[in-house]
Formats: C-alpha cells, structure tokens, sequence
C-alpha cells in the first residue's frame, strides 16, 4: 500500500497509510486524578514537512504506550479520521488521526536523514501579541535564552503545580517565559547556563500559549508543551549567528537551588543568636516558624524589573531598572514578618528572625496573586490587607537563608527559599505583640487578636489552569505605582 502525504488525509481516510515521524508525545492527565492517564497525544510529521495531530484514547493507552517512542518514524494504518479538536490545536490541519485497536503501527528503521524532526510553525513575538488569550490554536516561537529562574510552586485551582520563569530575546527585545509541571522541573538550567559561556543557547518553543500582563507579553506552556534547546533548524543556526560576537551568557535571576542534603536544621531560638550575616551567607536553613506580625514599616509589595527582579525607580512614563536597565515593570511581593518558635511564639520576649516572602513565595503563602491583591488595596503597598494580617499565628516549616543584600544590613534578614510545610494556625486566645527582629522586645501597640484570623486553606486560589491568574480591579496608573519605603 503506497503511503499518502498527510495533507491529504481526510475523513476518507480510515484505509490509508501513512509514514511519519512521531512529535511531541504527550500524556493528558486531570489534576484531580493524577494517577490516570487520559489520552495520548502527539503530532505526526511526514517528510513532506506536513503534520496532523493524532491521539490514543484511553482503552488503547496499554496496547501502544510500550511502542511508541518520541522520534521515531513509523508506518501507521488503520485509524479513525476526525475533525480537529476546536480547542488548543498544535498544528493547522482540519483534521486529526485517532487510533483504534486494530491500527497497526511499524517502525521505519530506513527513514531517510532529510526526515524533518520538528513539527514547527514559527510566530514572531509581534504575531504572538495579535495572538493573546487565543485558545483556538497553539503557537510556536523561538528565541535565545536570556535569564533564567528557579522552579518554585503555585496554586493552580487548589492544587500546588511546579513553575519556572525564564526570559528569551529575539534580538529586539525579551519576553517571559513561564513553564509548568515537568516543563519546569525538567529544565535543564544549571546545563544551559554553562554551555551559554561557550555560545547563544537557543531555545525552540512548541505548544505555547500568548498571555498579558500589565500591557507586557509573556507566553506559557500548555500541557503539551515542548522546548528544544538548539536544535538542528535554519531559524536556530540564523539566531546563534546573530547572537555571536555579543554577550551572551544566561544569568540566574533568583537564587540557584541546592539539594535537601545541604540543608541544616535549626530553630529561630538559635538563628536569633547569630548576628554576623557574612557567617550565614551560602547556608539553608530548615526551620519551623509561627509568623507572630508584619515587621514594621515595610512594603509588602513593590514595583521590580521583569526582567532581573529589582526595583525600579520612575524615569518619564515609564521606569528604570539600576541593574540591568530595564524599563518594564510589575507589582511583586515582598512580605516581611516576623517570626517565633512555635513552642514560645506566645512569650512577650520570646526570641524572633525576620523573614522575606518575595516574589512566587508571597503567592505561594498568600494563594493570591500580587496584582490581584495589590488591586484589591488600590495600589496601597505599606497598608497590610486582612489577607495577609489572618496568616499571624500561622504555623510553618521553611527553607531559609541569607541574600547577598542582607550583609549591608545591621540585622540578619532572611529569605524564604521553599514552604516546606503549612500545619495551620496556632491555638491561642492571646494577643500577638510586633517584635523587633533578633531582640525579641516588644513594641507598644499590638496587632489584631490572632483567633480572629482565618485558616489558609480558606484564601483565594488562582482560578486557570492556564495562568497564575487575572487581576478583577484594574491597578492604578504607572505613575501611581510608586515605592513609599526602600527595598532590597
């Protein structure tokens, strides 16, 4: 039987056969039942450069998991022809392959080398911006490496997903990135940062989806999301050239992670002894905290560079970042509490730390995302919203440590690094006194009665699977947004 192009393939097709290379071989899972896989789906890619998207129900999942491989190019007959899905299409065609029990499926060992490898249909950044909040279709981008981040986590929907942020440039400008789940985990960060100081890492994108915030670009993967890291393209090899003979080594933007093995157990009784911050720099610190009250005097927001983090400072209409230059900006958390042991959170001079949520460390404590929250009070980043006060009696375990800034200071100040755990708030009926951080002296003003705080568990979780969330008030004017205290 001779094969047809996959162009050709239409809902006459169930007696055909086809040779193609399988792509983008994904695993469609609910997050409510995480241990089931739902469906198999990939793309096929024929050497023609032609592609269609095909699945594998359910039921057929144990008959052809086994068998099937990302890269390999096979002979497939006897399939379903259907019209394409309306929702989160990977490629253009009108319709798709979907197996049944009696496809058969045969390794072609002598595909010829000029087998294209990669289904791809480039967008531009500026296609990617006609192309924001479009669900119809997936896209397809391309661009160097620039910074990248850590994975952290978020609440998606009630349920904590894995996510990293990394910025790309296509010699013009760069824009964010924003990885999940396995994408995410699996980045190889710490391997495209060494390789950059040989050469421009390219980054090839496949399965993403155009997003805004505050006017600003940013493109997320999908669940079949796919990246390639220079891969054997004409549109790599024309990005590396252009990138050569500049500057082109990919910077961390957070702190790099370290294994559970370099953590050290401690307690805040013993950090509060430790005031030499030159000491404790390059240390993690597993410890568990009650968060007794905002330390005073603090933003618990502030306007930082999308880029490198820091804060900007206002330059015309726009913004100027010190570090790195930048001129687009957004409202990131910067919660600063202080902090007890739980067995002596209740003593007036009970020893205390202070500690920093920045940035997805705020979100992941809050369940709120920080425009969110800072629409909500009205761009007011020094008035601490109820959200924030009901977390006083709050009982965690956290991965801590010192940032390069604090050693400027006159007080250790600590970073959160990972919420480890969340065990609720502490039973009390007492009132929680402000303290000054290390001291353990009480101020003359208390804060709220702590057993009128709400739970956790009770906060606003993000509400896409998609996104980290939407902003429902408007935040004021660039102008507006303006720091009232300094920051780190």
């Amino acid at each position: 039987m001779t094969c047809i192009p996959l162009k050709d393939i239409n809902q006459g097709s169930y007696k055909t056969k086809i040779c193609a290379r399988l792509t983008r071989l994904s695993e469609f899972i609910l997050d409510d039942k995480p241990e089931q896989i739902q469906r198999l789906d990939f793309v096929l890619l024929d050497v023609e450069g032609h592609a269609i998207e095909a699945q594998v129900p359910q039921q057929h999942i144990s008959r052809f998991l086994p068998r099937l491989k990302e890269g390999t190019v096979y002979f497939v007959e006897f399939f379903q022809v259907v019209p394409c899905r309306t929702n989160y299409r990977a490629v253009s065609h009108t319709y798709m392959i979907k197996f049944t029990c009696h496809t058969r499926v045969t390794e072609f060992n002598a595909a010829p080398p000029t087998f294209p490898k990669y289904a791809y249909t480039l967008a531009s950044f500026d296609t990617l911006r006609t192309r924001i909040d479009y669900t119809a279709d997936m896209s397809d981008t391309i661009g160097r490496i620039v910074s990248v981040e850590p994975a952290t986590t978020a609440y998606v929907k009630g349920l904590k997903k894995a996510i990293r942020h990394l910025y790309i440039s296509d010699g013009r400008e760069s824009i964010e990135v924003v990885l999940w789940s396995r994408q995410a985990t699996e980045f190889p960060a710490e391997k495209i940062i060494e390789l950059s100081k040989e050469k421009p890492i390219i980054l090839l994108l496949l399965g993403i989806i155009a997003k805004s915030r505050e006017g600003q670009l940013k493109i997320q993967g999908s669940m079949s999301c796919q990246y390639h890291i220079n891969p054997a393209i004409p549109e790599a090899a024309a990005l590396i050239n252009k990138f050569t003979g500049f500057p082109h080594q990919v910077t961390w933007t957070g702190a790099a992670t370290s294994s559970s093995s370099d953590i050290m157990t401690t307690s805040v009784t013993e950090l509060a002894k430790l005031t030499n911050p030159h000491e404790l720099y390059g240390n993690i610190y597993q410890v568990n905290v009650v968060l007794r009250t905002i330390s005073p005097n603090q933003p618990w927001w502030y306007l930082g560079c999308i880029l490198c983090r820091k804060r900007v400072f206002p330059e015309g209409e726009t913004y100027r970042c010190p570090k790195c230059s930048g001129n687009k900006a957004e409202p990131m958390y910067r919660i600063v509490f202080i902090a007890a042991d739980p067995d002596n959170f209740l003593e007036d001079n009970a020893p205390t730390i202070e500690i920093t949520f920045f940035g997805n460390m705020g979100q992941e404590l809050t369940g709120i995302p920080v425009l969110q929250l800072a629409a909500i009070s009205e761009g007011n980043n020094v008035s601490i919203p109820s959200e924030i006060t009901r977390l006083y009696s709050h009982k965690y375990t956290l991965a801590i440590s010192v940032p390069f800034s604090s050693m400027q200071r006159e007080n250790v100040s600590y970073q959160v690094k990972n919420i480890i755990t969340t065990a609720g708030p502490a039973i009390t009926t007492k009132t929680i006194y402000p303290a000054t951080s290390g001291t353990g002296q009480q101020q003359t003003k208390p804060t709220q009665d702590t057993t009128r705080h709400l739970p956790v568990a009770e906060t606003t979780k993000l509400d896409s699977n998609m996104e980290e969330g939407k902003v429902a008030t408007p935040l004021p004017s660039p102008q507006r947004l303006q720091m009232e205290t300094s920051v780190q």
